[in-house]
């Protein structure tokens, strides 16, 4: 049966996504705005091994999937996720808005996640030491100031320190107080990867130094193939976990991913005044551990991957001027990753828009989808702690099961959110 454009949209209305061909339709229950298949089967291809790739790997074998990672480096954590120390910690707002809602859910969730794994300073690398943040200036300090006085926090997950303990804790004038976050810390990425692996067992199928470069969608699954053509795995869903990798794909090339250079300076222990915890403002330093200290990261709009001495003096700069110190040479050494960010600096979290289908879209669950195609992308400066809950989100999609997230901020991470506000404005 040959359907129009005017068919096709009124069934996608309905609830219906077509295939890759515009031949046949599947209809998904329309109980939220947040809609993705549940699969027929229980494997999946999981393309990437940064955070975001093993947190979706350890929460689909959890519940029975078998999964095979595919990844083109030869170990996991080899490109955002290899810093040697990741931050986490919460953030306050005045109006409790969708983002700090969403960074809280995503911090807690974390927390308790990586205890099942066996525990920050235990099975994973890193210390839940507590983060000191130090506000900008004293105009945001005064709003800062009015959240503690709310009352909306209690103090074990965040608390005001006015002027004479933040100095006392700091060792250095803090002029402006500073919030407490004691449940706070650091943890390294790639520890953090090999436990979430390491829980798959014998449901995960590794594919290291495996370049997939192309999809292609065959029946009811999807291939993945190599830059000679050569097929790597098929399996009915597949999951791009790549960062801005992804853009690499045809079927996620329109998805709005920046990649931001971020250096991280690695300075010898004792080249600045210990502190036991992690310390913030414009730039974080760590704990020493192993005789380092991870200071960083710089926010840069170009694609060096090489290390610079302008982005080792601009963190070398910020963290003396936190701890009241002069700034001083040290040899060049740190580490350059490139976040993947988008526009609203929000992950995207479900199953990928097909912008190739037309008609109009009302609502996300308008949007065409490709099927059996989903993203986890987009973690910025937080993929610590979003990895964990997005993974869980995707999860409980592909299975049915009740979201971990309000249907408000589910559908904050829906990737098809940039594709819905496009055919808005061009309705």
């Amino acid at each position: 049966m040959h359907l129009d454009d005017a068919q096709r949209t009124q069934l996608q209305k309905n609830g219906f996504v077509f295939d890759e061909s515009r031949l046949r339709a599947v209809f998904y229950a329309r109980r939220a705005e947040h809609v993705a298949a549940v699969a027929p089967e229980r494997r999946a291809i999981v393309i990437g091994a940064g955070v975001a790739g093993a947190a979706a790997c350890e929460r689909l074998a959890a519940r029975g999937w078998k999964v095979t990672l595919i990844e083109r480096h030869a170990q996991p954590a080899s490109a955002a996720s290899g810093n040697l120390a990741g931050i986490f910690m919460p953030l306050p707002s005045k109006d409790d808005n969708i983002v700090t809602r969403l960074v809280r859910a995503a911090y807690l969730y974390a927390l308790r996640y990586w205890k099942h794994l066996g525990g920050i300073g235990a099975a994973i690398e890193g210390e839940q030491c507590g983060v000191l943040q130090l506000p900008r200036d004293g105009v945001h300090a005064q709003v800062q100031r009015h959240i503690a006085a709310s009352g909306l926090y209690p103090p074990e997950f965040a608390r005001w320190l006015e002027v004479a303990e933040a100095s006392a804790m700091l060792g250095a004038p803090a002029p402006d107080g500073a919030w407490w976050f004691e449940q706070g810390g650091w943890a390294r990425p790639s520890s953090v990867c090999a436990a979430m692996l390491d829980a798959c067992g014998a449901l995960l199928t590794r594919r290291f130094s495996s370049s997939a470069l192309r999809l292609e969608r065959g029946d009811d699954e999807w291939l993945v193939r190599d830059a000679d053509g050569a097929l790597i795995a098929a399996a009915p869903t597949v999951i791009l976990a790549a960062g801005t990798g992804a853009v690499d794909f045809e079927q996620a090339a329109g998805l709005p991913l920046d990649a931001v250079r971020g250096q991280v300076t690695h300075l010898a222990e004792g080249s600045l005044p210990s502190l036991p915890f992690v310390v913030c403002r414009e730039a974080y330093m760590t704990p020493a551990h192993q005789g380092v200290v991870c200071a960083g990261a710089s926010y840069d709009a170009d694609a060096d991957s090489s290390l610079r001495v302008a982005s080792q003096h601009e963190n070398i700069a910020k963290i003396t001027d936190i701890l009241d110190v002069a700034p001083f040479e040290a040899p060049l050494a740190g580490r350059t990753g490139f976040r993947c960010v988008a526009p609203d600096r929000l992950p995207l979290a479900g199953a990928l828009p097909d912008p190739g289908v037309p008609g109009r879209c009302e609502r996300l669950r308008d949007v065409p989808r490709w099927p059996g195609l989903f993203g986890l992308l987009g973690y910025a400066s937080r993929g610590l702690i979003w990895a964990p809950l997005a993974a869980e989100l995707l999860a409980c999609q592909l299975e049915g099961e009740p979201l971990p997230l309000e249907s408000q901020l589910a559908a904050a991470l829906d990737p098809a959110r940039f594709l819905l506000r496009e055919r808005r404005r061009n309705a």
